[in-house]
């Protein structure tokens, strides 16, 4: 709802719901959504003191899917399991997040070779395009950030 709304009080229904089942069941799915959702409200939030808390709250909720995803590796059935598209497709994320390009690009083929609906490749597709704008954005703010700080240091203050 929040995305079609953008009112942030269905984003922090979202972000709470997905964290008590994320911590609940440890299941990579509602993980993969509480980190995207942090993620999306870390743009929506002018402290900066939860930007960073956001930011770094969805990180660790990737690392530990990895690790989660890793331990259902070890099974002997992994790859005969029915979400399997959906692991490697949640893995491609989390490595895309991370900017772990080779491992993103090993799961989303793996996700690929797999066949998927084209509900499966628009619903995988919507998520990688929002990890992909959010990542541009942290790149524009970074960037923002350096050239003000630059002009500040060579005694040009920019107006507001």
């Amino acid at each position: 709802m929040y995305l079609l709304t953008k009112d942030i009080e269905y984003l922090n229904r979202a972000i709470e719901y997905y964290r008590k089942g994320f911590n609940l069941n440890s299941d990579y799915y509602t993980g993969e959504n509480y980190a995207l959702c942090l993620e999306l409200k870390s743009e929506q939030i002018v402290d900066v003191d939860e930007t960073i808390y956001h930011k770094i709250e969805a990180r660790k909720t990737r690392e530990q899917i990895i690790k989660i995803i890793e331990q259902l590796k070890e099974d002997d059935d992994f790859e005969k399991r029915s979400d399997i598209q959906w692991i490697y497709a949640t893995l491609a994320h989390c490595y895309l997040a991370q900017d772990n390009q080779n491992l993103y690009s090993k799961y989303e083929n793996k996700f690929k070779e797999l066949k998927q609906a084209d509900w499966e490749w628009e619903t995988y597709n919507d998520s990688k395009q929002k990890i992909i704008n959010l990542k541009k954005n942290k790149r524009l703010k970074l960037w923002q950030k350096s050239i003000t700080f630059l002009l500040v240091i060579h005694g040009v203050v920019p107006k507001i």
